[in-house]
């Protein structure tokens, strides 16, 4: 059975307020309900060389569901006995041990429900656990004026639900997602309105990364903390070095061999929320930038997952030291495999996804999106200017008509269609396939 979900946290909603082409919205309508599909039934297309580190993973994942190890906490009767002490100390603050404890039994009572077989059976129950304690999060200590006092309050609070979270990461399937679920919501400050965005408990952050890279979690558990670090990414302030720490934690997982579809695609969107584009502490490499030209230049990666690199290229963050033209190249070669793959699988539910990830790999998604700068705008034939090179001009309406094509996902391609793209590929391969200083040429092959 499918291991790994994709966990696309609503990846490809429209900004509120934001105008989206008209002539796009027919592209996002077929990607929100290939994105659906996809998340339900997570497609296995396994080479004989992972088959034996897949079957690992859902045995795994099968022995994490498996687990009856109900952690020890109140009762929902002695839950209620200080469900008002915990409200007042929630608004107001404690320090003491005794008002500590209080806070600390009720919080245990809250989270650690998700233990109990019977409680994690019903999956509103787990849903409005998250709910409770996100509401908690946003209202600790509303009634202190003193701002300093405010943030040492919540930084306690914070530390006091990430620890009792850290007691389910060794627990069930359900336990260690909640854990997971829970440590994006625990910020220590709250957004300012027309201000300063929330900023994360430090440790919440670090727990996050360590279940990324944990060895001992299977890709099941990683994929919600990959889902976490986007929204992190997304809603709070996320300083440099930590998005460096971010996308360093991303890119490992990336570069192992074997891990499945649906937990790829869902790293290379965490990546796309990344918005400083090199290091500036421990050497100058890209930062998202370099996975991404990595996993589409890697043809042997299912073509989804490549798509969807080739989608984090026009999206993600650059700076002007970098030469898309070559990646743009690289991006035509992608859709001519994607073509010839589309064609022996027409109907396929992953090409209407596969297909937009394409032509926003050259367009943007809003208006909104076309303007600013260079460096700001999405798509590369925004971010090429008015006189864009042609390895960006001429590729971008080729690799656009088979990415809509694959949206449609029926008739297959014909010789006449594809014969332009397979001929400009062969004919306009840039001299210079180097996109960095530092990093190796794009490949050919």
């Amino acid at each position: 059975m499918p291991v790994v979900v994709r966990n696309t946290d609503q990846s490809w909603e429209m900004p509120a307020g934001c105008r989206i082409s008209a002539a796009l919205l027919s592209v996002v309508a077929f990607l929100s309900t290939a994105s659906a599909q996809q998340d339900g039934i997570p497609r296995q297309d396994v080479s004989p060389a992972c088959l034996k580190a897949v079957l690992a993973e859902q045995e795994l994942t099968r022995s994490l569901r498996q687990i009856r190890q109900p952690l020890p906490h109140i009762t929902a009767d002695e839950s209620i006995q200080i469900r008002k002490d915990y409200s007042n100390l929630l608004y107001s603050g404690y320090s003491s041990a005794a008002d500590t404890k209080t806070v600390r039994t009720y919080l245990e009572y809250q989270i650690l429900q998700i233990t109990d077989p019977e409680f994690a059976a019903i999956p509103s129950n787990g849903h409005q656990l998250l709910k409770e304690i996100q509401s908690d999060v946003q209202k600790a200590g509303s009634r202190i004026g003193n701002a300093s006092n405010q943030l040492t309050m919540r930084r306690q609070f914070c530390k006091d639900i990430l620890d009792i979270c850290k007691k389910l990461l060794d627990n069930s399937f359900d336990a260690r997602i909640t854990a997971v679920s829970i440590m994006k919501y625990l910020q220590e400050t709250r957004p300012a309105t027309g201000g300063a965005a929330a900023r994360l408990h430090q440790d919440a952050l670090v727990a996050l990364i360590s279940v990324l890279n944990s060895d001992e979690q299977p890709d099941s558990v990683k994929v919600f903390a990959a889902s976490s670090l986007r929204f992190v990414l997304r809603n709070c302030d996320v300083i440099e070095t930590e998005q460096f720490r971010i996308s360093d934690a991303v890119s490992r997982e990336l570069q192992r061999a074997c891990s499945q579809s649906a937990f790829q695609q869902t790293l290379l969107e965490t990546l796309m929320e990344i918005q400083r584009p090199r290091r500036n502490v421990g050497g100058t490499d890209p930062t998202a930038m370099k996975a991404f030209v990595t996993v589409l230049s890697d043809r042997t990666r299912p073509v989804e997952v490549r798509c969807l690199a080739a989608q984090g290229v026009g999206r993600g963050a650059i700076d002007a030291q970098m030469n898309l033209s070559p990646i743009s190249w690289k991006i035509a070669q992608l859709a001519g495999d994607v073509a010839q793959e589309f064609n022996r699988t027409p109907g396929d539910p992953k090409w209407p996804a596969c297909g937009a990830a394409l032509i926003f790999a050259y367009r943007h998604y809003t208006d909104d999106e076309a303007e600013g700068t260079l460096l700001e705008r999405k798509g590369l034939s925004n971010r090429a200017g008015d006189n864009p090179p042609a390895a960006i001009a001429d590729a971008a309406p080729m690799v656009q008509m088979v990415g809509m094509k694959l949206v449609r996902n029926s008739s297959t391609f014909t010789i006449q269609e594809l014969t332009p793209l397979a001929t400009w590929i062969r004919d306009s391969q840039p001299a210079n396939l180097k996109w960095d200083n530092g990093q190796p040429a794009i490949p050919v092959d």
